[in-house]
């Protein structure tokens, strides 16, 4: 009887046991399914269950099938995409870095050094061609359950601020290393930085105007006589006073003798390096030709950079223009502004055998070019080959990223130097050389126009217009209207007739791509006439033109409110 019941209650305890651990076992199993075969729905619901414990609320949209939630925890924005065709849910951390166009290697550089080390989530950039900018955004795949899904997501939103910090840290250090390399992708960039400094400096000195050797140290100091002389061509002046400011200290001078043996380097470079960063000084002196008037001459003192021969700083001159006077003419040569800029080598030791090792290497690359043996050419040849005639493909996209950002006035201290190069050789190059010329033309004519300096903008924009390009025509047109250039009205017949011939008076539905951007071209020239009849007064030509482009979609608003004005105009 005792075995009996001790049979039965083992009997019973193994059976508790199995069924315990098939309960176990089928909860497994259903938990590992559900992971695979959650809908769209019940991953949304996972979502939001865990934001709730997060304090935090998404709002959802649906796009292409997908669900897409937006919300913020912390200090970030996050992004949620839900698929149904596959079991993972992507977290994207959007926009959290911006940087200029330009800077683009620099960001791809640091992205794969991140992503080196990263667990789930990848860095990735995309390009804002509208605004100029690279952004950066990380993306996290998870795999969200509803035991799992707070620690899951929490830990992904952590790591997402991490590798943001990370990244910025980074960038921050990569772009001060680059802040001086030609070449801003370093995974190419092979020169090296002060050997490159040395090169396109002396090369720079070497093709300033005529003067001094541009190179001085402790033992032959530069006077601020010969820098006036060589530089300004002033010569035969008489200082009145000098002020130098450095780092908000201000010291003035007035003594002549003083001012004109003044040692220029002293105000940058103490003790064999720089002991500022910057000075500006305004002198106050007296022509003898005109010894009435006491002219202003401004210079500023900068920076370039240093090798451990020599420090390379620039000066700029510039001289205020004077009043106009009834005896003189606005054109006068005494009242130009003058300005001037030149570079200056402090050695830090003896100059003569670093002058003659770069003589040597230029006449070398001069002679290899010449012959035709590029091929054999060292590192130090190519460079400076390439800084005499330089490539000029980066700097065309460098000025147009400046101009997308709006930076107006870098774009065009970029562009205009490529224009002046590319203009000495037009003839030269072939149709596609060409195209490049007139697209920094029309890139230069848009920097003014957005400056408002029509004039100028006129000038460049005109010289694209045998390109027959309706985007130049059309900037161009623009230009001349906002400008109120008395030619405005003759080029615009003049592109109608031209245009007009092609496609008829009266266009209906075209097939051709070409054909209705010709249309739309029209319409615009239309728009432009009206415009500047309705300026002139000549109100009954306006309104006969505006009645015209009523019937056009893309016109009539623009008619209904040049008519109205036309009808308040004359009812006064």
């Amino acid at each position: 009887m005792t075995n009996a019941l001790l049979f039965i209650s083992v009997l019973a305890f193994a059976t508790v046991w199995v069924l315990l651990f098939l309960q176990w076992r089928q909860g497994r199993v259903e938990e590992d399914k559900s992971v695979d075969d959650y809908t769209v729905d019940d991953k949304k619901n996972i979502v939001n269950s865990t934001l709730k414990q997060l304090n935090s609320h998404a709002d959802w949209e649906e796009d292409d099938g997908d669900h897409v939630g937006r919300y913020d925890y912390q200090s970030g924005h996050f992004t949620l995409r839900i698929s149904k065709d596959t079991p993972y849910v992507r977290l994207i951390y959007p926009f959290f870095f911006q940087a200029e166009l330009e800077k683009i290697e620099l960001v791809r550089s640091v992205c794969n050094d991140c992503n080196l080390n990263t667990e789930t989530c990848c860095l990735v950039y995309s390009v804002n061609e509208k605004q100029g900018t690279v952004d950066v955004h990380i993306v996290n795949v998870v795999l969200l359950s509803e035991k799992t899904s707070k620690v899951i997501l929490e830990r992904a939103m952590k790591k997402s601020f991490y590798w943001q910090r990370t990244f910025v840290t980074r960038f921050s250090g990569l772009k001060e290393k680059s802040q001086r390399s030609f070449n801003l992708d370093l995974e190419k960039s092979s020169a090296d930085h002060e050997r490159e400094l040395f090169l396109a400096r002396e090369l720079e000195m070497m093709h300033q105007e005529e003067g001094p050797e541009w190179h001085e140290n402790s033992e032959n100091p530069l006077f601020l006589r010969h820098l006036l002389a060589a530089a300004m061509g002033l010569s035969d002046i008489v200082p009145a006073r000098m002020t130098i400011t450095t780092d908000g200290e201000t010291i003035v001078l007035e003594d002549t003798g003083s001012i004109l043996d003044y040692d220029i380097s002293s105000l940058l470079v103490a003790d064999q390096n720089f002991k500022h960063l910057s000075a500006v000084v305004l002198l106050n002196y007296y022509d003898p030709r005109n010894p009435v008037r006491q002219r202003h001459l401004t210079m500023d003192f900068e920076q370039e950079g240093k090798t451990s021969k020599t420090l390379y700083y620039r000066v700029t001159l510039s001289l205020a223009p004077t009043a106009t006077m009834p005896l003189h003419d606005t054109e006068n040569t005494e009242r130009r502004r003058l300005q001037t800029s030149v570079l200056i080598g402090h050695d830090l030791t003896p100059s003569d055998k670093q002058q003659e090792e770069f003589q040597y290497i230029w006449k070398e690359a001069l002679a290899k070019q010449r012959s035709g043996h590029a091929d054999d050419m060292t590192d130090d040849e190519k460079l400076l080959i390439r800084l005499q005639n330089p490539n000029y493909g980066w700097a065309i996209l460098h000025g147009k990223a400046l101009y997308q950002q709006q930076r107006f006035y870098e774009s065009l201290l970029i562009l205009e130097s490529v224009f002046d190069h590319l203009q000495r050789s037009f003839d030269k190059r072939g149709l596609s050389g060409q195209g490049i010329f007139f697209d920094v033309c029309h890139t230069i004519g848009s920097c003014y126009m957005r400056l408002h300096q029509y004039k100028r903008a006129a000038y460049y924009l005109q010289l694209t217009i045998p390109t027959r390009n309706l985007n130049y025509m059309e900037t161009f047109v623009n230009c001349l209207v906002n400008g109120h250039d008395f030619r405005a009205m003759n080029f615009i017949d003049s592109f109608l007739h031209e245009l007009m011939a092609v496609t008829g008076e009266e266009p209906t539905e075209q097939t051709s791509p070409e054909l209705q951007e010709a249309v739309t071209f029209v319409a615009f020239l239309k728009r432009r006439k009206a415009y500047l009849l309705v300026q002139l007064e000549r109100y009954d030509e306006a309104e006969k033109l505006l009645k015209h482009l009523l019937n056009d979609p893309e016109s009539s608003d623009f008619a209904l409110k040049e008519l109205a004005y036309i009808q308040r105009k004359r009812g006064e």
